[in-house]
């Protein structure tokens, strides 16, 4: 027994020195500080980085939001990466929890404020010493969003995570074709004028919300934007990786995505969701796992980025 004892008490050891170690790391920026986490290998001194670029809506550094996303995929893609010896970046994005002071008022709010912050992230990456390579990976919005940082910075390669191909206003306005087919017609109109900047005199009140006032501005700076033509303008090595049962963006995305341009890695897990995990197709079932923290990611995806990262780095 004693033996034993002795022998776990060692793997312990060994097991808590292998753990990934995350450290706080903060941008300043024009409107205030950005807070994120950088995940660092344990006792490596020099590390290829990733740099994970949030979707939509108020989701968190760790892939959360109050909005019944609960899942902890970003953090969960940290962590499994500083094992195999990759540092991942992650951050809460401006406005939202602890970059909440950094937010501004919807009004003055734009697509490419978040594409300067993400510039600026690499930027910061770039000045220390133990990084020795950076990559990009953007899930949902996100994806365009790295796109058009890694136009902008030079990095090692660039991944998108359920991305869209198709602009928003196209997006938008197929989902309400889907689910409410008659007010289909009147978004599309809605967003053709945006785009025409012209002025939406009557808004019908089912989309007030969508197209208020105060997130008119972004929406217009968002659209103009196509990600299958941002696509075709990276230097860098690009992978696709998209879920089969994403009930958000679909799998036709992805494939269209990759005809945007030659030369892309494109994986396609069958059953994995939009917040990276295992689900079925079932709509009500796919949705109850995005409350479930304690699933993890599912098989073969961290896999596929750290095939691509060493393959590149």
């Amino acid at each position: 027994m004693k033996i034993i004892f002795c022998f776990l008490l060692l793997f312990l050891q060994v097991y808590s020195f292998a753990q990934p170690k995350e450290d706080s790391i903060s941008l300043n920026t024009a409107t205030g500080i950005i807070q994120g986490s950088l995940f660092t290998p344990a006792g490596k001194s020099s590390y290829p980085v990733l740099l994970v670029i949030a979707g939509s809506g108020p989701t968190d550094r760790y892939g959360n939001n109050p909005m019944g996303v609960a899942a902890n995929s970003y953090k969960m893609i940290a962590e499994a990466l500083a094992i195999e010896n990759i540092g991942v970046l992650l951050y809460d994005k401006r406005g939202i929890a602890k970059s909440m002071k950094a937010g501004k008022n919807e009004a003055d709010l734009r697509f490419d404020d978040y594409v300067n912050d993400a510039v600026q992230w690499v930027q910061l990456l770039k000045t220390k010493k133990q990084v020795k390579g950076i990559f990009i990976a953007g899930h949902s919005e996100g994806s365009l969003i790295g796109m058009l940082v890694a136009q902008k910075v030079k990095v090692q390669g660039y991944i998108s995570i359920a991305g869209p191909a198709r602009g928003i206003a196209d997006i938008i306005t197929g989902q309400y074709a889907q689910q409410l087919p008659k007010a289909a017609a009147v978004v599309d109109s809605l967003f053709k004028r945006l785009q025409n900047n012209q002025p939406l005199d009557t808004v019908p009140p089912y989309l007030a919300s969508l197209f208020r006032p105060s997130v008119q501005p972004y929406i217009k700076s968002w659209m103009k934007y196509i990600p299958c033509e941002e696509i075709k303008k990276l230097a860098t090595p690009v992978l696709i990786l998209q879920g089969g049962t994403d009930i958000q963006v679909a799998p036709s995305e992805a494939m269209l995505l990759k005809k945007c341009k030659e030369n892309v890695s494109l994986i396609l897990l069958d059953s994995m969701n939009h917040i990276l995990k295992t689900a079925p197709a079932d709509r009500r079932k796919n949705i109850a796992t995005y409350s479930n923290e304690t699933l993890p990611l599912y098989p073969g995806f961290a896999t596929a980025i750290v095939w691509f990262i060493r393959k590149n780095d």
